[in-house]
């Protein structure tokens, strides 16, 4: 009977803290309509306990989808385009070293920051990110979905097995748009 205690009183351990995880609050949407594009910038707000875990030294892991689509009355709504960004947060406190990692396709950009201010300030605002070309669009009303996770830390894929009432992310927000006409 001790055997199970040993493999169990562990586990227990790892998903206490895990749901002790916190993570992003909400977020602002702006679009802006181009000549001949649609672009949205999106300002994510962090929770207190977020702030606090970044400055004491714990990474943070953002992926944001932004996702253009034409709504229909009947039928489900249709995907027109997306943009997947990554944002990785690395903290090092004794060294006052704030690193923020930005993934948008197949470019990566690295920035160091001496204070966790503007790193912070960097990383949870996406500036303007083109979404879709005007000129390709047919007539009809479109909106926009923006999604953002605020991912845990992987666990071995055996305990991913196991644990599997453990969640992937601390925290996933869906905002919508309102609807507008184009073009």
């Amino acid at each position: 009977m001790r055997f199970p205690v040993k493999i169990f009183l562990p586990l227990l351990l790892i998903f206490i803290n895990f749901s002790n995880a916190f993570a992003i609050e909400d977020m602002e949407i702006s679009i802006n309509r181009m000549q001949n594009s649609i672009e949205v910038t999106t300002h994510i707000i962090p929770s207190k306990e977020f702030i606090d875990d970044f400055k004491e030294g714990l990474s943070k892991n953002l992926f944001i989808l932004i996702e253009f689509y034409r709504k229909w009355s009947i039928i489900p709504d249709e995907f027109i385009s997306g943009v997947q960004i990554q944002r990785i947060f690395i903290s090092d406190p004794i060294k006052e070293e704030f690193i923020v990692k930005s993934i948008e396709g197949q470019i990566l950009r690295e920035k160091k920051f001496k204070n966790w201010q503007d790193a912070l300030e960097w990383g949870l605002k996406i500036n303007p990110v083109k979404v879709v070309e005007i000129s390709n669009l047919q007539k009809g009303k479109y909106y926009v979905k923006v999604t953002v996770e605020s991912n845990i830390k992987q666990l071995p894929s055996v305990l991913e097995h196991i644990l599997f009432f453990i969640p992937k992310y601390e925290k996933k927000i869906i905002k919508e748009s309102e609807s507008f006409r184009l073009p």
